[in-house]
């Protein structure tokens, strides 16, 4: 009996060729008939189902080949990257767990686990602030965001990001993240990415972390959708399930637009041991 992902690679194996040679149709109905064949077929789950009937549903929607070819696309490598099954698992814990509870996403207690984090700080606009990258304490059995922000040459901030990894889509059971940190007395700012464009709109919460270890709630609800700095109006709420990567930012500009009154030049450090979704 042929797997689901073989299912899905021998069909993209076909499109793509068809797609590129501008035969934007042809690419369509290949996906289509093999989502049926799929959704249809025995050896799908039902998050892999509804995935792929829901796509077939808003490609035929769409106003040309090329943009349902790509809708279809998108629900194909959302299942073959294993964000489909990640979802599953976090709907299936988050019923364990219940209201107030939570469940792993990521964790640094045994090292640098899941995604790769890039810096991505003021110098891009000519700015000096640096950050180290994240690196690992074995004595705090925790991950490390450091370095140096300033406000020297016009910038003040300091930011990591990581690539999108499935395991963010885990958080569509959550109703937030929670953090285990420690932190400098900084305001830090957890981001959220949703599309990928990678100079897009980023959703961000402002958190102070606790000088010992303890835990942070940040609710997707607390979270404001904000473009180099500056909000971003009529834009919908974050949802976890559209999490495609997160990144950390310290930073003299709030997610409302304005200043810190308290921001101040120099060193920084925050200490994360986890990552979880809470329900």
């Amino acid at each position: 009996m042929t797997s689901v992902a073989d299912e899905l690679r021998r069909a993209i194996s076909l499109g793509a060729p068809l797609y590129n040679a501008g035969d934007a149709g042809g690419c369509l109905r290949t996906y289509t008939q093999t989502a049926l064949k799929v959704a249809d077929g025995s050896t799908a789950t039902e998050g892999e189902r509804s995935t792929l009937r829901d796509a077939v549903q808003r490609a035929a929607e769409c106003s040309s080949s090329d943009e349902g070819a790509w809708v279809m696309r998108r629900a194909f490598d959302s299942i073959l990257g294993g964000a489909v099954a990640a979802r599953e698992r976090a709907a299936a814990v988050a019923a364990s767990v219940g209201p107030g509870g939570d469940f792993e996403m990521l964790s640094f207690e045994k090292g640098l686990m899941g995604p790769r984090w890039r810096v991505l700080d003021d110098v891009i606009m000519g700015g000096r602030s640096q950050s180290n990258g994240v690196t690992w304490d074995a004595g705090e059995q925790a991950a490390v965001y450091s370095g140096n922000v300033t406000t020297d040459g016009g910038g003040g901030f300091a930011s990591l990001r990581s690539d999108d990894w499935a395991g963010f889509t885990s958080l569509g059971a959550a109703r937030g993240v929670r953090l285990m940190c420690k932190g400098d007395g900084r305001v830090y700012k957890l981001n959220a990415l949703t599309d990928a464009d990678y100079d897009g709109v980023q959703y961000q919460s402002e958190f102070v972390a606790p000088p010992q270890w303890g835990a942070v709630d940040l609710p997707f609800t607390g979270f404001r959708p904000t473009f180099r700095g500056r909000p971003v109006p009529n834009r919908p709420p974050l949802q976890g399930a559209n999490i495609r990567s997160v990144g950390l930012m310290v930073s003299k500009f709030t997610t409302a637009g304005g200043t810190l009154a308290d921001f101040r030049n120099g060193p920084f450090r925050l200490s994360i041991r986890w990552m979880r979704g809470f329900i």
